[in-house]
């Protein structure tokens, strides 16, 4: 994995955040000025293949936020949001059959689009779980990005399927400045300061038809997905795949892996494991911190699990341990987390 001064994000996403700063009141002199000193020419930005480094687009958004507050950047992004613009993935979400088939197939490619960044869904009961992972260490770009998902994912929701789609948010940073009419423009509730990222809507949506269903145009994009991983230079969603296995035996076999039980299943050593986890600029147990707050998050939304149970399951040796690192990532009990949810 390359480092945040190298990793890059599809070029598409700089024209989106200049053309919502020309909505806000910049001028075309100062859109040519910041161009011209990044080296970037607009017509090669418009390019299908062509990337920035997210440094570039990060040095962006502290200049937009500077003048303007982050919900009126999030909703001036989002509302330019649609399909097309994610190149190929866009256009097979666009003519999937269903909702279910669109976010799977944004599940498998954002990479393609951006780096550091990957989406997994996960159902629960009667509701859907798309949990957002990132390993973004820039800022204001973090929020910026996420506040603008939570603002274009319903936007491009109505615009798929001609329906609008109700759905919670849950962000895992503190409420910035000026977002008190963010929840009404996004036709659901936000919540900050949360254990993970995720959007969090009824599964019977996941059944709604897209509008431009193509099955043939949808195959033919999806073949150029392909194509274009097969060609990236860095393997794709590498630590995703390690927190998906530590997910799937936590599920299933009720039980936290050890860092050397891990590596031994990559046929790696515990030294080389712990040396690309830092190439992510992560830890071990950091990893393992981040699989136990999007478990606790699902969790505690299920009311047959009591917490108790949920601390076993995760691997605290007591409630107390549990309720001192929940609290440590939301700033609440898991008890007041649960209770908000009634």
């Amino acid at each position: 994995m390359e480092s945040d001064s190298k990793a890059g994000i599809a070029a598409t996403y700089l024209l989106l955040v200049l053309d919502a700063w020309q909505d806000l009141g910049m001028t075309v002199g100062q859109r040519q000025e910041f161009l011209h000193q990044h080296g970037l020419v607009e017509a090669h930005l418009q390019e299908p293949a062509s990337r920035v480094p997210l440094v570039v687009l990060n040095t962006l958004l502290t200049h937009v936020l500077l003048q303007h507050n982050p919900f009126a950047l999030a909703e001036c992004i989002g509302a330019r949001m649609k399909l097309s613009m994610h190149g190929y993935i866009g256009f097979a979400a666009m003519t999937a059959d269903h909702v279910a088939q669109a976010l799977q197939i944004a599940e498998k490619y954002v990479p393609l689009r951006i780096d550091h960044l990957t989406l997994r869904m996960e159902r629960l009961g009667d509701t859907c779980h798309l949990f957002v992972e990132d390993h973004l260490n820039l800022h204001p770009l973090r929020e910026a990005l996420l506040l603008a998902l939570a603002y274009g994912f319903y936007r491009m929701g109505e615009m798929a399927t001609g329906k609008r789609m109700f759905a919670r948010v849950d962000l895992d940073f503190p409420e910035p400045p000026g977002l008190q009419a963010m929840a009404a423009a996004t036709a659901g509730t936000l919540r900050f300061q949360q254990p993970c990222t995720r959007f969090i809507f009824q599964s019977h949506y996941l059944h709604y038809p897209l509008l431009m269903a193509d099955p043939v145009s949808c195959r033919l994009a999806i073949e150029h997905c392909e194509q274009e991983l097969r060609h990236l230079v860095q393997p794709v969603g590498w630590m995703e795949r390690v927190r998906a296995r530590l997910e799937n035996v936590l599920i299933e076999e009720q039980r936290l892996m050890a860092l050397e039980e891990v590596a031994d299943q990559l046929h790696l050593s515990s030294r080389t494991l712990k040396r690309r986890l830092a190439l992510y600029q992560t830890t071990w147990s950091q990893l393992v911190e981040s699989v136990r707050k999007r478990r606790a998050a699902l969790l505690l939304e299920d009311p047959r699990c009591r917490i108790e149970q949920v601390a076993e399951l995760l691997g605290y040796a007591d409630m107390a341990n549990f309720t001192r690192a929940f609290k440590r990532w939301t700033g609440q009990t898991p008890t007041a987390f649960r209770n908000q949810l009634r």
